[in-house]
């Protein structure tokens, strides 16, 4: 009989160097002291601690076989449209960083999936920090934006490049920081507090215009909602969400109209929807829409590219921002890409790309909503945050640079082969019992 992965003693450990490593690059108090050290540092010794413990990580990869042929498939496609269509184009480190990074951080989430409440104490240890610095600034200026509408360097890094994009960081660790408060929500107390704070965190993201993060939070918690209801009917379920995203795209609609013309929206307005508005109304190069609507015009018009793509890294190259480099070094045209993953994957691999992509980013969900009822809550917790990523990853996500999306992948891979393991023991277990009770007659 085998043992439960979670009762490992490296499981723990393993787990919370392994999220270090994950969020060593995005945790801006690691910039301060060295985050590619943490980073390299977490890599190695977290690597260096599976392979220790790989017996065990393999009897869990054992359970999840079916999602091996789709993951062989899909970076199989990679290394041939390389090889075919990038590689006079790219070095080839470009590709050696894709296969090693993602390879690492998949046997990352992988192991962590034995000690989900690590992983969310991690989580909610870098979220309390940026809580304390936050509350502390608030305290002193009573704001967090300049007029110019870039988040106050509150940490005190001195570099534009940093602290310009600061607010994404904290809607990321905030919004995963929130999610895993809800994995201890045990008891009524436990449970207001866990919503309070996402509320709090939800206000926070409106006002610092973290709106990746604040629809991504949104999304994870209508699944983790829907996922409950699904146990009960799916009918019902099936009926709600297709209302739902009927309603939403609608109202969309309706506010891209009121952005167009509306008059009143402040020059300086730091919140989600006066950003918004204004980025609609006076588009320019970078920003998402933009960048949207180019990448697309791009594949629509070049019907001949739909089937393969126009090759892996590609995408820098032909909008003219230069050539992506990685493992090395990372260039300049490494910050250019489509802002969302499924439409990078059309626009690099074409539509064999983004079937393989989408069979497996949706993998983990469906097979989680057939086990929702017997998950724990730190394990929905778990799967929440991939959710969470996931959708993030497509306002903001680059398929090269990935690591979140392929760490909380890997960890909800990883809970669904501990499931699988439970349920084949409960068998076996019961025929015992059944047994012992005969005896005992």
């Amino acid at each position: 009989m085998l043992v439960k992965q979670e009762t490992h003693p490296l499981a723990p450990l393993i787990a919370a160097i392994v999220t270090t490593a994950a969020f060593a690059k995005i945790f801006v108090p690691f910039y301060l002291i060295g985050s590619s050290a943490i980073f390299g540092a977490a890599c190695v010794l977290g690597a260096a601690l599976i392979i220790v413990d790989r017996r065990s990580i393999s009897e869990m990869a054992v359970k999840v076989t079916d999602l091996f042929p789709l993951l062989v498939a899909f970076y199989a496609l990679v290394i041939i449209n390389f090889l075919f269509f990038s590689r006079t184009a790219i070095p080839i480190t470009y590709l050696l960083g894709i296969l090693i990074f993602h390879g690492t951080f998949l046997a990352f989430g992988f192991a962590a999936a034995r000690a989900p409440k690590a992983v969310l104490l991690t989580l909610l240890g870098a979220a309390a920090i940026y809580s304390v610095v936050i509350i502390q600034h608030i305290a002193r200026f009573g704001y967090l934006k300049r007029p110019c509408e870039y988040l106050h360097d509150i940490f005190g890094i001195g570099d534009p490049v940093v602290f310009i994009s600061f607010h994404q960081n904290i809607g990321i660790v905030l919004g995963l920081g929130s999610l895993a408060a809800l994995g201890f929500a045990f008891g009524r107390t436990r449970t207001i507090l866990a919503f309070g704070a996402i509320l709090l965190v939800l206000l926070l993201m409106y006002h610092i215009s973290a709106r990746g993060a604040l629809v991504a939070l949104l999304c994870s918690l209508i699944f983790w909602t829907g996922a409950s209801f699904w146990v009960r009917s799916k009918k019902l379920t099936a009926l709600g969400a297709t209302t739902i995203i009927v309603l939403v795209a609608g109202a969309l609609a309706l506010f891209y109209q009121y952005a167009l013309h509306d008059k009143n929206v402040g020059a300086e307005a730091p919140d989600v929807i006066a950003r918004t508005i204004r980025e609609i109304q006076q588009p320019h190069e970078g920003l998402r829409i933009q960048i949207w609507t180019t990448a697309w015009q791009r594949i629509s018009t070049e019907p001949d590219h739909l089937i393969f793509g126009r090759g892996v890294g590609m995408y820098p190259v032909l909008e003219g921002y230069g050539t992506p480099d990685w493992l090395f070094r990372r260039t300049e045209a490494a910050k250019h890409y489509p802002h969302n993953i499924y439409l990078e994957m059309l626009y690099e691999t074409g539509i064999m790309g983004l079937l393989l992509y989408t069979m497996i980013s949706l993998f983990p969900l469906a097979i989680a909503l057939k086990h929702w009822g017997s998950f724990s809550v730190v394990q929905k917790s778990a799967i929440s945050m991939y959710v969470f990523q996931l959708t993030g990853s497509q306002v903001s996500g680059a398929f090269a640079y990935s690591y979140l999306d392929l760490f909380f992948f890997a960890l909800a891979v990883g809970i669904i082969a501990l499931k699988r393991t439970d349920d084949e023991l409960a068998p076996d277990q019961s025929s015992t019992m059944k047994l012992n009770a005969s005896y005992s007659r």
